[in-house]
């Protein structure tokens, strides 16, 4: 069987990981130019897949191709999206920049052109470019939300940071910053005056609110979007934070001291820590990240619990075992697909419910509580 015929056959059988990882084990033995090679890279890409395997083979395949078909402007768009995900953090690289040009010189009426555009702009701080490129994304089609990114771009052209807002009575402040995709959306909600994920934040004060709220634990702060919320409309009196990302530090910092009643707030711990199911050292982000796991960290009973670890559920589990068992706190946890069902059941046996699921696209922010 060939090996396009076995990727698909596999994922027919529901063998989504199989199939993935067999074909990314096989590119590099491709011929570039052959459309074995095209054909590979437009199913791993179609199936969500990331890896740098992939985008080494795309930069081969989009080096010196003209787009004469839909699949040429596909694999033009596949190479300027990873290369975007991966070039993130080197405001130097241009990889996304050119494949999104070339993009939007085949079809000008694309929005997925203009959206990898500006966000690669985003990213190395051009944010002129980035306002133009939303700009006429809009020009295009007003049925999306380039209008965010483009208050985003605006602001940031015009060195305004932070921005305050009122939302439902409450006065909220926040920095603007572009250093990560997850930082670009929150920063694009913050800059037209909304909470990212505010569904989820309004269910969990419907849950918590009719009790008062000592201790909140959230694994996964990013810029501190939910913290702010959380100080502002539960009003705990210890705030427990964890984010494995240097750089989101000294945001978190600053968006929790904006966002803290000053006279009565909440006792505050920021913890740049990977959070997992044994303790130790690992590397991130090209620094070395203290690994804990919440049952040696946090001393107290907790009432919320609220975790984005981007699939590593499971395993913070393991090392939040104790935590939970005891405190049984209402939870909000964020599942994939390869993970959903499993935490489902290791709440279940410990006699949770799933009280509600939000979906969210490629993932699914998940509540659960106790029965009683």
């Amino acid at each position: 069987m060939k090996p396009l015929e076995e990727f698909d056959l596999l994922l027919s059988q529901g063998e989504q990981v199989k199939a993935v990882n067999n074909l990314l084990q096989r590119l590099n033995t491709l011929d570039p130019s052959s459309d074995d090679a095209r054909q590979s890279a437009l199913k791993l890409f179609r199936v969500g897949s990331i890896d740098r395997r992939l985008l080494s083979l795309l930069d081969l395949i989009i080096d010196g191709l003209v787009i004469k078909a839909d699949e040429d402007l596909e694999l033009t768009l596949a190479h300027a999206q990873l290369a975007w995900i991966a070039d993130q953090r080197d405001p130097s690289a241009r990889r996304a920049i050119d494949s999104a040009r070339k993009a939007i010189k085949s079809a000008p009426d694309l929005l997925d052109g203009y959206r990898i555009l500006g966000f690669a702009y985003l990213s190395r701080g051009e944010y002129l470019d980035a306002y133009i490129t939303f700009s006429a994304a809009l020009g295009v089609s007003q049925e999306n939300n380039y209008e965010n990114f483009r208050s985003l771009s605006k602001f940031l052209m015009r060195n305004v940071s932070p921005i305050a807002f009122e939302l439902d009575g409450l006065r909220y402040k926040f920095d603007l910053t572009t250093h990560c995709a997850e930082a670009i959306e929150s920063s694009a909600y913050h800059s037209v005056g909304l909470l990212t994920e505010m569904d989820e934040l309004l269910h969990a004060k419907s849950l918590l609110n009719e009790k008062p709220v000592d201790s909140i634990v959230e694994v996964g702060v990013l810029m501190g979007n939910h913290s702010a919320y959380f100080l502002k409309n539960l009003s705990p009196s210890h705030l427990f934070l964890f984010d494995a990302d240097p750089m989101n530090i000294p945001f978190i910092e600053r968006t929790t001291a904006y966002n803290n009643d000053q006279n009565n707030g909440a006792e505050i711990e920021i913890h740049n820590a990977f959070v997992a199911g044994t303790t130790g050292t690992i590397k991130l982000y090209g620094q070395d990240v203290e690994q804990v796991t919440l049952d040696s960290v946090v001393d107290r009973k907790v009432d919320f619990l609220k975790v984005d670890v981007d699939g590593g559920e499971l395993e913070l589990l393991k090392g939040a075992t104790r935590l939970i068992e005891e405190s049984r706190p209402i939870v909000m946890i964020e599942t994939i697909q390869a993970t959903h069902e499993q935490v489902a059941s290791w709440f279940k046996d410990r006699g949770f419910v799933m009280d509600r699921v939000f979906e969210r696209g490629g993932y699914n922010n998940v509540f659960f509580r106790t029965q009683d």
